[in-house]
């Protein structure tokens, strides 16, 4: 049960829930509220796979909120995947931080991360409830404006996800992240290290890598001193 609210400092919880920490950040960037910007920062054990944190920034006047998730145990960039094809593989828990890309084969289904992606963990069902959502606005969207064949195009990949949630059709579900900060969690599933290549085509959403300062001199001088 939280006991109370200090800057920057933990909050007394129940232990089977994992470390809470709730820090105040200031003023809101949105609606300009006076020192009403909070970030909760949750900190947790998943079975098999290890700890993590969740951490939601919100505003308590205007309602902003942003979620991100990270694996707090280094792990190095991989591609995870894997086959759907009973109700039971719809338990495999997905982990997507800000910099996962996931991915929906036999729907054509790509969600890349963007400026203002957010992270989240759920699991395969949750996933494609996501997508069934979005895409529900998006056939709305596209009826209003008379186009018939991304309404028919729509309903396909609607039909579709009901069919995969009552395991009558298959789905391969994968998930990348440049940063290790992503995973699939199940069984089921597989995984492999991701190539330099891919780690390049790959969006880091609003993440940027950032070289250390000095690193092209020292290049530079290691390059002279080889000489």
């Amino acid at each position: 049960m939280l006991m109370g609210e200090k800057k920057g400092e933990k909050v007394n919880v129940n232990p089977e829930l994992g470390e809470v920490q709730v820090i105040s950040l200031g003023d809101c960037p949105i609606c300009g509220g006076k020192g009403t910007l909070k970030a909760i920062q949750h900190i947790h054990e998943i079975p098999y796979f290890g700890k993590v944190m969740e951490s939601t920034i919100y505003c308590e006047k205007c309602g902003y909120r942003n979620a991100d998730v990270m694996i707090l145990e280094d792990r190095p960039p991989k591609l995870y995947t894997v086959r759907v094809e009973n109700e039971k593989d719809l338990f495999t828990r997905v982990v997507r931080s800000k910099s996962g890309t996931i991915e929906l084969e036999e729907i054509g289904v790509k969600i890349e991360p963007g400026p203002a992606a957010e992270g989240f963990i759920t699991n395969v069902e949750g996933v494609l409830e996501r997508v069934r959502e979005t895409l529900l606005m998006a056939r709305e969207f596209r009826k209003q404006e008379g186009d018939e064949e991304a309404v028919k195009k729509a309903d396909e990949i609607l039909e579709y996800i009901e069919e995969v949630k009552e395991g009558k059709k298959p789905l391969t579900v994968k998930i990348a992240d440049p940063l290790g900060n992503s995973a699939l969690i199940g069984e089921k599933v597989k995984s492999r290290l991701l190539t330099e290549e891919e780690i390049k085509k790959l969006s880091l959403g609003p993440y940027k890598i950032v070289e250390p300062e000095g690193t092209e001199d020292s290049k530079e001088s290691g390059e002279e001193r080889q000489g």
